[in-house]
């Protein structure tokens, strides 16, 4: 009896995260494995008269014009997203540093676009970007300004997109890069401050480097969050005008769901998935770089 309650005992860790596995097994691992053996397929949504074409799916997308297309315009919405949720972020957090008071209720308001979900956000913003009764355009007519039809215009429209996924994600951004800043040591910054170092030195030299591992895991929150962007632009934009604002995530749908090709759709995922996990493993390698 002894004997087998050692061997319960030890594996009694698994006991607790077997749950978590399962749920990942059902959510994530056999839709990723399922995607990647279809994609190797002719297969419409029917589930008739598939095909074993093996590489065709994915040539099929390297070459597509609409593909091509789609993923310049999700490179060009992730960096944008991306530069901009960094900038505003760490600027916000490095003002909070400085300020004492309504520092927690400033916090609590920052949360709120954060909170909510991306179909909310996406309807929300696109009742301000209405041309005709558009809080955007009212605020421009105050200052006599010409109203834009924000989301018709393909100079606008990614535009458009960008800034509401800006709005929404510089707050994680804020947090993370607070929490980062509060916990920094300070006698560095006590030991610069004696030697006579201006705030630009100080930011440069010291909070930026100890701040590096806290930046990298932004990036890679934002980067894989930001590529994958689907709800929001559904809803605002639904890729259009034209293919102004098509991603990568709105071509795989419609391959999928209107153009009956599952296939297709399928190894389209698997190029985003592969390229996500390429952009993570630099982060990673760079992360770990620094931490030894």
């Amino acid at each position: 009896m002894n004997k087998y309650y050692k061997i319960l005992n030890n594996y009694s860790g698994w006991y607790y995260i077997l749950p978590s596995m399962l749920v990942l097994l059902c959510v994530v691992i056999y839709p990723v494995i399922y995607s990647l053996a279809i994609s190797f397929y002719n297969r419409p949504f029917t589930h008739k008269d598939s095909a074993f074409v093996g590489l065709d799916n994915f040539i099929f997308m390297i070459n597509d014009p609409f593909f091509q297309k789609a993923f310049t315009n999700t490179i060009i919405y992730t960096s944008s997203s991306l530069f901009f949720t960094i900038v505003f972020g760490f600027t916000l957090a490095l003002l909070m540093t400085k300020i004492s008071f309504g520092n927690r209720l400033f916090q609590i308001l920052l949360i709120i676009p954060m909170a909510m979900a991306p179909l909310v956000v996406g309807l929300t913003w696109r009742w301000m970007y209405n041309p005709l009764f558009g809080l955007i355009n009212w605020f421009f007519k105050l200052v006599n300004v010409e109203p834009q039809a924000w989301l018709a215009s393909q100079e606008t429209a990614m535009i458009a997109l960008i800034w509401v996924d800006v709005w929404q994600w510089t707050s994680l951004v804020f947090l993370i890069i607070y929490a980062g800043l509060s916990g920094l040591p300070k006698e560095p910054f006590e030991a610069a401050n004696l030697d006579g170092a201006n705030s630009f030195t100080i930011f440069t030299r010291i909070t930026l480097p100890l701040l590096k591992p806290v930046i990298l895991v932004v990036l890679l929150l934002r980067t894989v969050d930001s590529f994958r962007t689907f709800d929001s632009a559904y809803v605002l934009t639904d890729g259009g005008p034209g293919d102004a604002t098509e991603l990568l995530s709105l071509y795989i749908y419609r391959q999928g769901f209107f153009f009956n090709n599952q296939g297709e759709a399928a190894a389209g995922a698997i190029m985003m998935l592969l390229f996500i996990s390429l952009i993570s493993y630099i982060y990673f390698k760079y992360l770990y770089k620094i931490k030894n």
